[in-house]
């Protein structure tokens, strides 16, 4: 009897130390957010306190590439695990098919799963779709000029459901996707929001010369640099404001310690116009809400890639694809580290959150790679490419391997461009004809991912965002 008691009593601690060992989660993205939007991440104006406090009291990370160069690609690299161009029919409009996601993964884990705020991962919203529990009711594209009414910012009402899952789920583990429509089209923010930033006197010098040709686009098409970068910002300090609303909730409902927080973009700054550069033509004018102009919103889109970059939303230059990931798990990720060496993935969340929560998977499945490594304050070395493709048959590939990122093409005589990021973030001088060898190299891995690839692809209504 007594030997059957210890062993008893052994069975539940094992069993109540594992449930204490899984951390809960909140995976907060924000749409067409640049990499030098946060103030923590350079913006001389932003107003991200919140922000801000996560790095401070966590981990930020410099190397985090989004999976795709517009919302559905992005979302599906950190859903699945997988590169987007792997799938045939496209996520948005037809789900992610027979492929597992984490939140799948972490519900048949013991997991209370909920998402709300932008969705853009297939058509079906049910209770139970991917393995989520509570989907919320604030979905759409783009947020559908979607204003709060009681002086808080458009993204609000998701972040009230959020709060609501957790209160309700706070005595087990739970995951919780909030994906933002903050910062994307449209970006009117009311005058109550506007308010709450203040004025704003803009000295450009005080940014890089790719941001300094947005304004002098800006100045072209009609618009005030200053009025629409102010407008940019009050929209990202509310939401801002909600995050800190949120962190706030933890603290009160005293999960704090063993809640892992993780902050992102989807992909980088959309351009003012749906191609950029200074010949981008006027679009047909129609009315917003209250009454503004869709091309003066348009305006608003005042994205910062940083001091590095160039390109944004739509390029796979590092300005689209490298975005803000700031981590926060007291005692587990470290506090105020900067981690400017692991070059991580958002296919690396999925077996990421696998190995922090003791879930088993099959690393050969999935394109991403366990980096949970760099979460927990080491370095991650990368053992796998990251790749990058627009899932259409004859859309240019790229390749980032170690120090080095090579733009394919499928154009007969187009250009290949190589760059050397440790050198030359802002890839501006190609090295294809310098680095002979390691253009082959590069050149042979990106031609043999790009034979596993679909050689068709069906998008359905949706032909992305």
């Amino acid at each position: 009897m007594k030997l059957f008691l210890l062993a008893t009593l052994a069975l539940t601690l094992s069993l109540s130390c594992g449930a204490a060992d899984k951390p809960n989660i909140i995976f907060i993205l924000a749409d067409d957010f640049g990499w030098g939007d946060p103030h923590c991440y350079g913006h001389p104006y932003a107003q991200t306190p919140n922000l801000d406090k996560l790095a401070a009291d966590g981990t930020r990370f410099t190397k985090f590439h989004a999976t795709g160069v517009t919302c559905c690609p992005a979302r599906t690299g950190l859903m699945t695990g997988k590169f987007p161009a792997t799938f045939q029919k496209y996520p948005a409009s037809f789900g992610f098919g027979t492929r597992v996601t984490i939140t799948e993964l972490l519900k048949k884990n013991g997991y209370a799963t909920g998402h709300f705020g932008k969705w853009h991962i297939g058509t079906v919203l049910e209770p139970g779709t991917y393995g989520i529990d509570v989907i919320g009711s604030d979905q759409g594209t783009s947020g559908k000029h979607r204003q709060s009414d009681d002086g808080r910012g458009r993204d609000a009402p998701m972040y009230d459901q959020a709060i609501s899952f957790i209160e309700k789920h706070k005595g087990e583990p739970f995951y919780v996707n909030i994906w933002d429509h903050i910062s994307h089209h449209p970006i009117h923010p009311t005058q109550a929001v506007l308010d709450a930033f203040g004025p704003l006197e803009l000295d450009e010098s005080k940014f890089t010369p790719v941001m300094q040709e947005k304004f002098a686009l800006c100045k072209k098409l009609g618009g005030d640099p200053a009025a629409h970068l102010r407008a940019f910002l009050a929209d990202v300090k509310s939401m801002d404001a909600e995050i800190g609303r949120l962190l706030q909730k933890l603290d009160e409902l005293g999960l704090r310690k063993n809640t892992l927080v993780v902050f992102s973009s989807d992909q980088g700054a959309a351009p003012l116009r749906d191609t950029e550069g200074a010949d981008a033509k006027p679009r047909k004018k129609n009315k917003g809400p209250a009454g503004s102009d869709i091309d003066e919103m348009r305006l608003n889109a005042m994205g910062y890639a940083g001091p590095n970059f160039r390109g944004g939303k739509h390029t796979d230059l590092e300005g689209g694809v490298c975005v803000p990931f700031i981590a926060r798990w007291p005692a587990k990720v470290p506090a105020g580290r900067v981690d400017d060496q692991s070059v991580i993935s958002g296919a690396d969340w999925l077996p990421s959150l696998c190995s922090i929560t003791g879930i088993s998977i099959s690393a050969a499945d999935f394109d991403g790679e366990d980096s949970s490594k760099a979460l927990l304050g080491g370095v991650h070395v990368r053992t796998k490419p990251l790749f990058w493709k627009t899932s259409s048959e004859r859309s240019d590939p790229t390749l980032l391997l170690e120090n080095w990122k090579l733009h394919g093409s499928h154009r007969r005589n187009g250009e290949v461009t190589l760059y050397d990021l440790a050198t030359d973030p802002g890839e501006k001088v190609n090295l294809a004809e310098k680095q002979p060898d390691v253009l082959k190299r590069l050149t042979e891995q990106l031609a043999t991912w790009t034979a596993t690839l679909p050689k068709t692809y069906e998008h359905g209504d949706d032909k992305g965002d």
